[in-house]
Parts: structure tokens; sequence; C-alpha cells
């Protein structure tokens, strides 16, 4: 009896791709169920025109007030909407939106903010520095929407130019 159940273990390679196949839908099938669907993108914002702006009116683009994230350094304003993970309100750098960033960046103090103009003079050359290598990062990711304005300087007519890299 025993000699006549070898040939019911037998397998051909048909067997094993059927198997293979079974447990190949079988793995899809549970994961699927496991993982739930990733959620839409976010929307992004259109181009913002190109415009200077003083510290107050900067202080309206913190992630808060408004969706669009803006933030100056070096006397460069920056989009960093795209950047909102780190940059928007409840990102490690969220103290930045809407400010001067480059006194906290040059410092490497996030704390180190300020809610009026900083004429930066106070700075020592190698935090001047860092700053500087901030900045160039930041040419680098995110789009130049304009300058930072100090007392009495006016602000430059873009026309209808919008914010780039």
């Amino acid at each position: 009896m025993l000699d006549n159940l070898g040939f019911a273990f037998e397998f051909g390679w048909t067997d094993v791709l059927l198997i293979a196949f079974s447990v190949f839908v079988l793995y899809k099938w549970f994961m699927k169920a496991k993982n739930p669907p990733l959620p839409p993108p976010e929307k992004s914002l259109p181009a913002m025109t190109k415009r200077d702006m003083t510290v107050e009116e900067l202080l309206e683009y913190d992630g808060k007030k408004n969706e669009r994230i803006l933030l100056a350094l070096c006397g460069t304003i920056f989009d960093v909407t795209r950047g909102k993970a780190y940059y928007g309100p409840y990102g490690p750098y969220g103290k930045l939106a809407g400010h001067d960033a480059t006194r906290s960046l040059a410092t490497m103090d996030v704390n180190n903010v300020r809610d009026e103009y900083d004429s930066l003079k106070d700075l020592k050359e190698e935090e001047m520095n860092e700053a500087r290598e901030w900045y160039t990062s930041f040419t680098e990711k995110y789009p130049t929407v304009g300058r930072l304005l100090g007392p009495g300087e006016e602000p430059k007519d873009y026309g209808d130019e919008h914010a780039s890299l």
C-alpha cells in the first residue's frame, strides 16, 4: 500500500508553478488589505508673484495665517511652502516661518528670531559665513520671492514676474 502512495506526492513543473502563483496572489491580496491607500497628494499653490516685503508684511506668511510659508535669509525672501514639514507650524524650523531667519540659522538657534528689522551688524564673520551657506542651499531648493526691505527702503517693481528658483 505504501508503494502506491509515492505517485501522490510527485510534483511536476505545472504543479510548482500553480502553487507559486497561488501563494503570490494570496500574498498580494492580504498585503492590499493591510495597507490602506495613500492619501491624495496635497494641492500645490500657484507660483507667487514676486514682491519685496517689510518684516511686518512677511509675518503674515507663517503657515498659520496664510497657506504659503515664506522666510527671509540674507535679505532675500524665499517661498518655503514645499518644505512645510520643516517650516510649517509644527515643523522643527516652524518658528522661522514668516521671519528673517538669518540670525537663527547663523547662530544655529531657532529661537533667535525677531519680529522687527534686524541689521545683523553684531554677527561674527563665522556666523555670517554659516548664514551664507544656508543661503546657497536655499537658492537651490526654494523659489525667490523678493527682497526683505529695511527701514526707508522702497520696493522694486517686478511687474507680473513670478517667484522662481
